[in-house]
C-alpha cells in the first residue's frame, strides 16, 4: 500500500499527463510505471473520462502495456473494442501482445466478436506460445482476406499437425496473397507434411501455372527451398514452356540455383539463351537471363558441385554472341569464384580478346583460382611461338599485371 505522499505524487504526475502537450506527455509517461500497480486504477479512470482525447488514450494504453496485470488487460481489451481512433486501437493491440500470455484469453474472446479482428490477430501473431494455434484456426475462414493472410502466415511458424488442413485450405483461397503465403509455409514446414503423408512438391507444383504471376513465382521459390529432384524437374518443365513471363523465368532460375545439385546445374545449362550466329547481338531480356544463370551457377561452391558448375559456365562461355563482352567478363569472374583449375585454359583463351576489361577480369580470375599454377602456365605460353598473336599479347599483359 502506497503512502499518502506517493499517491499525491502519482496524482500530480497523472495531472501533467492529462493536461500536457505531446512532448510533455512523452516525458511524463516514462515516470508512471515507477509507481507500480496502484497506478493502474488511476490510468483506467483517465481512459474512461477522456474518450474525446485520443492522444491521451494512446499514452495511457502505452503505459498500461508495462503492467502484467489482469486490470491492465481488461482495460486494454475494452479500449481495443471501443476505440474510435485507429491509432488508439492499434496501440491497445500492441500492448496486449506485449503483456503476453495473460492477455491470450481476452484476445481469444475478442477474435469471436470484435470488428477489430485484424488487430486481434496481429496481437496474437506476436506471441510464440503454441496455445494460440487453435485460437487462430477459428479465424482461418474470416471474410477479410487480410485476416486470413495473417492467420496463415502466423500458423505457418508452428510445427503442429493442426496447421496442415489450414495451409491446405489456404492453397484454395481466392486471395492470391493468401495462396502465396500458404505455399511458402508448406515449403518451410515440409518435414511436417512428409510426416503426415503429404508430398509438398505435389501440392505446390500446380501453382507454377497459377493465374497470378506472383503466386507462380512464390511456388517456384518454394520448390527451390524443397530442393528435391522432382522439384527441379517441375521447374525445368515450366521454364521450357512457351510464353513464360521474363520475371517468372528469372525466378525459376533463382530457384534452380537454390537447389544446387548436379541435376539443377544441368537444367540451368539447358536454359542458357543459345544463339545461332556469332554475330547475333543479345537482347536485354536474354542478357538478364544469362546473368541470372551465371549467378545461380555460383551460389553453391562445395567441392562436389565445383567441377560440374565450372563445366556449365564453360559451356555458356562457348554459346553466346562473340560480340557481347559483358558476359565474357561476368563468366570470367564466376569461374574465378568457383576456383576450379579446369577453368584455367578457358580463362587464358579469354586473354586473347583485345578488350582490356575482359583481359583484366580473366587475370583476376586466374589469380583467384591458383596464382602459382596460372603464372607457370602463362610463362610457358609466353615462350611458345606457336601461340596465336592475340593470346600471346594477352599473356604478356597478364604477366605484367602479376
Amino acid at each position: 500500500m502506497q503512502s499518502p505522499t506517493a499517491v499525491s505524487e502519482l496524482i500530480s504526475v497523472l495531472t501533467k499527463l492529462e493536461q500536457g502537450d505531446f512532448a510533455s506527455r512523452w516525458e511524463t509517461a516514462k515516470q508512471i510505471p515507477d509507481f507500480g500497480e496502484p497506478a493502474i486504477t488511476f490510468l483506467v479512470d483517465l481512459l474512461q473520462n477522456n474518450a474525446d482525447d485520443p492522444e491521451l488514450q494512446w499514452f495511457v494504453a502505452r503505459i498500461l502495456g508495462e503492467f502484467n496485470h489482469a486490470d491492465a488487460v481488461m482495460a486494454l481489451t475494452q479500449l481495443l473494442q471501443e476505440a474510435d481512433d485507429d491509432d488508439v486501437a492499434e496501440i491497445a493491440a500492441q500492448m496486449l501482445a506485449q503483456i503476453g500470455p495473460q492477455s491470450i484469453d481476452a484476445l481469444a474472446t475478442l477474435l469471436e466478436s470484435s470488428p477489430a479482428r485484424g488487430l486481434v490477430v496481429s496481437a496474437l501473431s506476436q506471441m510464440q506460445d503454441a496455445v494460440i494455434v487453435p485460437i487462430l484456426i477459428k479465424a482461418v475462414a474470416d471474410e477479410d482476406a487480410s485476416v486470413r493472410l495473417q492467420v496463415i502466415e502466423t500458423l505457418g511458424r508452428f510445427h503442429d499437425p493442426q496447421i496442415i488442413p489450414v495451409l491446405l485450405q489456404g492453397l484454395a483461397d481466392l486471395s492470391a496473397q493468401v495462396r502465396q503465403v500458404a505455399i511458402a509455409s508448406i515449403s518451410y514446414r515440409a518435414h511436417l507434411f512428409y510426416e503426415h503423408e503429404h508430398d509438398p512438391v505435389a501440392l505446390i507444383q500446380p501453382f507454377l501455372t497459377d493465374v497470378d504471376v506472383q503466386v507462380c513465382q512464390g511456388a517456384a521459390l518454394a520448390l527451390g527451398r524443397l530442393g528435391t529432384d522432382t522439384a527441379a524437374q517441375a521447374l525445368r518443365m515450366t521454364a521450357s514452356a512457351d510464353n513464360i513471363p521474363a520475371p517468372f523465368k528469372l525466378t525459376i532460375i533463382q530457384a534452380l540455383g537454390q537447389i544446387g545439385n548436379d541435376q539443377s546445374v544441368r537444367f540451368l545449362q539447358k536454359l542458357w539463351p543459345h544463339t545461332t550466329s556469332a554475330l547475333q547481338v543479345i537482347d536485354d531480356e536474354d542478357l538478364n537471363l544469362a546473368e541470372a544463370i551465371i549467378k545461380a551457377l555460383t551460389l553453391h561452391r562445395q567441392p562436389e558441385l565445383q567441377e560440374v558448375s565450372t563445366q556449365a559456365l564453360i559451356y555458356c562461355l562457348h554459346h553466346h554472341p562473340g560480340t557481347d563482352l559483358t558476359l565474357n567478363k561476368t563468366i570470367a569472374s564466376a569461374l574465378g569464384q568457383l576456383g576450379d583449375t579446369t577453368a584455367i585454359p578457358e580463362l587464358i583463351r579469354l586473354l586473347g580478346i583485345a578488350d582490356m576489361g575482359v583481359r583484366l577480369h580473366a587475370i583476376a580470375a586466374l589469380k583467384q583460382i591458383s596464382s602459382e599454377l596460372s603464372y607457370t602456365k602463362l610463362q610457358a605460353l609466353a615462350e611458345d611461338d606457336t601461340v596465336e598473336k592475340d593470346v600471346r599479347d594477352g599473356v604478356a599483359i597478364a604477366l605484367q599485371e602479376w
